[in-house]
């Protein structure tokens, strides 16, 4: 099997990307025990995929440089970097269609072994209905022993990391650039918040690596990953949440849309939801009883847990939330 620097290795190499390193694991039977047998498992591998690229023995010695400059990078960050040969790989991560090949993670590693995740994620301009909305959502499942995962964006994801914390909960947060720094920069005190309760922050990408536009769509396929169910707070027709809801629908987990009351129901913010809902895609969540019903759905995944998780209590914090005005 291919270790850490070797993955490290192929993908600093140019035009060789994790798709590339993926057919590689996949097809490779004997693992290279020096860095110029690296080019001969690429060469096994371009009999299958005559797109791949072959480095030249130069091409790789560099790369293999720059792979230890990053994982001493990471180390001095306090970063793990973790690879699918290892086996505290995300066995969540393993399962999915085009699963990452490698991670970037720093805090509690093991939120991304819970037993019980969902994702919560919406626009970067809530209405201020979606922004208490989403801060709920993640207060009622935090407090239900769930880790809450979202993007650490503007709007709706910070709002949810927010709720998280506020009740002592564990939260991942998936970023779309080098761990190393946080974008939006408004958020940096936010993220060593959640490094500081237990929570994790996760990253494909290594030290360094400032944010890209497809970064973006790329690291929400890993937010699904993680997480049994995904709550969509609000979305518009297009962007990165309707990314996130369609993998989610691609990966056959259940997927809730807040429905949105009264003054709130025709905003542009809330056209994805209904959309998604419209499609019969989504679960509506407009009161507590649909609440209760899809968290109770939520329930059948896991023995340990009772039928309903949500108390009474909870669902009437949520009943004030989802149909009043704010």
């Amino acid at each position: 099997m291919l270790d850490t620097v070797d993955i490290l290795t192929l993908l600093a190499v140019p035009k060789i990307g994790r798709k590339t390193v993926q057919s590689v694991l996949d097809t490779l039977t004997d693992p290279p025990s020096y860095t110029q047998e690296l080019r001969d498992v690429l060469l096994e591998a371009k009999k299958k995929n005559a797109r791949i690229s072959i480095p030249t023995t130069e091409e790789l010695q560099t790369a293999q440089k720059n792979a230890e400059s990053i994982l001493e990078a990471s180390e001095r960050q306090g970063v793990t970097v973790m690879v699918p040969t290892h086996s505290k790989f995300p066995r969540r991560l393993r399962e999915i269609p085009d699963p990452p090949v490698v991670l970037y993670a720093k805090g509690n590693l093991e939120c991304l072994f819970a037993d019980k995740s969902i994702a919560v994620v919406g626009t970067r301009e809530p209405t201020p209905y979606g922004r208490k909305c989403a801060e709920r959502f993640s207060t009622l499942f935090a407090e239900k022993g769930f880790v809450v995962v979202s993007g650490l964006a503007k709007g709706c994801d910070t709002a949810v990391h927010q709720g998280c914390l506020s009740v002592k909960g564990r939260t991942v947060a998936i970023l779309a650039h080098g761990l190393d720094t946080v974008f939006p920069t408004e958020n940096l005190k936010l993220a060593q918040q959640i490094l500081d309760m237990d929570g994790c922050l996760v990253s494909e990408y290594p030290i360094g690596l400032p944010p890209r536009r497809h970064f973006v769509v790329e690291r929400d396929r890993l937010q699904i990953g993680l997480s049994d169910a995904l709550i969509v707070v609000e979305t518009d027709m297009k962007g990165g949440t309707m990314h996130t809801a369609k993998f989610c629908i691609d990966q056959h987990k259940p997927l809730g849309c807040l429905v949105h009351l009264r003054k709130w129901v025709a905003h542009d913010k809330s056209r994805g939801n209904h959309h998604l809902i419209r499609e019969n895609k989504a679960v509506p969540l407009k009161d507590a009883s649909d609440i209760e019903n899809f968290t109770t759905r939520l329930s059948s995944h896991f023995p340990n847990t009772s039928k309903s998780f949500a108390t009474p209590k909870a669902l009437f914090r949520m009943r004030g939330i989802i149909l009043s005005e704010i």
